[in-house]
């Protein structure tokens, strides 16, 4: 999908140590750190839940439970950050001023955080690409997740992890 850049890849746990997790994610992190000398990826090791947004990793792993937790988490804090920001600063007379030299930069903020732009989570494993939307997304969430599928495709992401997993079939 980027083919410029080299996906840095992290693994979402409850630490950065390699003892914390559990045995799968263990195991997955030993795997994970194995193919990352392949030059397919850079493996960038455990990712905890409070540096999902710090730009350290393009590409999380995770199991659907722990993600869709994480997701729901980040949309919910989002939502409650700009609805409680709104409301501080339209409360009295000075803010609402404020408001007006600061509108440009707001809109951008909240633009940033609107999780609409984000739905859609990739399976991987299967042998076409399946984009997972959220059940209550409006239509510019809907925008987005499609978009993402055709970029998927456009980029042919998923002949490209074939490709690169490849090798593994001879280690069976």
């Amino acid at each position: 999908m980027f083919p410029n850049d080299t996906p840095r890849v992290t693994l979402l746990n409850i630490g950065s140590e390699e003892i914390k997790g559990t045995d799968v994610l263990k195991n997955a992190y030993k795997k994970l750190k194995n193919l990352s000398s392949d030059d397919n990826f850079l493996f960038k090791g455990y990712l905890e839940g409070n540096e999902i947004m710090s730009g350290k990793s393009n590409v999380i792993v995770t199991d659907g439970f722990t993600g869709n937790i994480a997701l729901k988490t980040a949309e919910g804090t989002a939502k409650y950050i700009t609805k409680n920001l709104k409301k501080s600063l339209t409360e009295n007379f000075i803010s609402k001023l404020s408001l007006i030299f600061s509108y440009f930069a707001l809109k951008k903020f909240k633009s940033k955080l609107d999780p609409r732009k984000y739905n859609g989570a990739i399976f991987l494993g299967l042998n076409g690409p399946v984009v997972k939307s959220h059940g209550g997304i409006d239509s510019l969430g809907f925008y987005y997740s499609i978009d993402l599928s055709y970029r998927i495709i456009k980029g042919s992401l998923m002949k490209e992890i074939k490709n690169n997993l490849d090798h593994l079939k001879n280690d069976k």
